[in-house]
């Protein structure tokens, strides 16, 4: 009995700091960029937000996006872990190591992502549209893991039924916000190709490749 609340009591412990660290990170975004960080929820109805800092410069590599940068990993990554851990059949050991495993996961996959469209953009001459559609991505994703953070501490702390309804509920939100907000994306990116089919063979190599790259180095 006592090791059952012992262990509940390690588990929850490092996902409450890594909650806590969200939250600082969010304090220091709403404090340092309070009118950005509250025009970010326009997107939500408009595309404003767009055209209101699509001039900032460094347009991707300034603070506000390098916080949100590891809000979205966390975010991300304790989705993920949730996920596994609620659908695994089989026992899942060394809780901690397994989320580190899908941090770095994630953090690599992004990493590699940027990478691939930095090369792709020069090589189809896109900088600059590449530039434009990384902001538009990284304006989405920085939205939706401040929609989903409360549905993180939700999931967290349920139990039961409850836990893995609230975990699927979570998987449809994210899923489809992020589908809904990539198209509106696609529609307002800068990225201009004559033929549809090098359109789509270039959001392929940009989105699919990192992540078969990263399944590999992890998962095989």
């Amino acid at each position: 009995m006592f090791e059952g609340i012992e262990k509940i009591s390690v588990t929850s412990d490092w996902i409450t700091l890594i909650f806590m660290t969200v939250l600082i990170l969010i304090a220091i975004l709403q404090f340092n960029f309070t009118e950005r960080f509250s025009k970010l929820f326009s997107l939500v109805y408009s595309e404003k937000y767009y055209t209101d800092y699509i001039k900032t410069r460094p347009l991707i590599f300034n603070w506000f996006h390098v916080i949100f940068f590891f809000i979205i990993i966390f975010n991300i990554s304790l989705s993920v872990y949730f996920t596994i851990n609620a659908f695994s059949i089989s026992d899942i050991t060394g809780q901690f190591y397994l989320y580190f495993q899908i941090l770095i996961m994630t953090l690599g996959y992004f990493s590699l992502r940027y990478f691939v469209g930095y090369l792709l953009g020069n090589i189809f001459e896109l900088e600059e549209g590449q530039n434009y559609f990384t902001f538009l991505k990284m304006s989405n994703l920085a939205l939706i893991s401040v929609l989903i953070f409360p549905l993180l501490i939700l999931t967290n702390y349920s139990v039961g039924f409850f836990h893995k309804f609230l975990i699927t509920f979570s998987i449809v939100a994210f899923l489809a916000i992020a589908l809904f907000r990539y198209f509106v994306l696609i529609k307002n990116e800068k990225l201009s190709f004559n033929n549809l089919f090098y359109l789509f063979l270039y959001l392929c190599a940009l989105e699919l490749s990192p992540f078969i790259v990263i399944y590999k180095l992890f998962v095989e």
